[in-house]
């Protein structure tokens, strides 16, 4: 999958935003092998740490079940703000159901660790997505 740099315009000037995804996935027999690379000015990770542009590596591992599918997902993050860089590990676990032939159901509970900001702790989250795909 690979995703084309969005153009955002704001209210008094514009803004430019860009993201970027590489995902690469391998099946063998019922296993799931993959991994994604990601960089990007938006989106629900961007925002849940509070930064200017996120990067990130996930690796992933997964069992095809029939109608559903689940992945562990591990990886490292690093948060871009105008204070610096800071990094830490995500981890989570995903789900995809096929409700029938066209339709799937998608869900990923992400926990994240953005870095200390002040140096005094480590800000910690989690994120969760759910969403649909219809297939052609």
């Amino acid at each position: 999958m690979f995703s084309n740099p969005v153009h955002t315009a704001s209210g008094a000037g514009s803004a430019e935003t860009h993201s970027f995804q590489l995902a690469f996935i391998q099946e063998v027999g019922n296993l799931i092998f993959g991994g994604t690379v990601a960089s990007g000015q938006t989106g629900l990770l961007t925002q849940a740490v509070q930064a200017d542009e996120t990067h990130q590596l996930r690796l992933h591992a997964g069992y095809d079940f029939g109608p559903a599918t689940g992945v562990v997902t591990l990886g490292g993050l690093q948060a871009e703000t105008s204070n610096g860089k800071r990094q830490g590990p995500l981890f989570g676990l995903g789900m995809r159901v096929s409700l029938n032939r066209a339709l799937q159901l998608r869900g990923e509970l992400l926990h994240h660790e953005a870095g200390p900001r002040d140096g005094s702790g480590r800000p910690r989250g989690e994120t969760l997505s759910v969403t649909a795909a219809f297939r052609f």
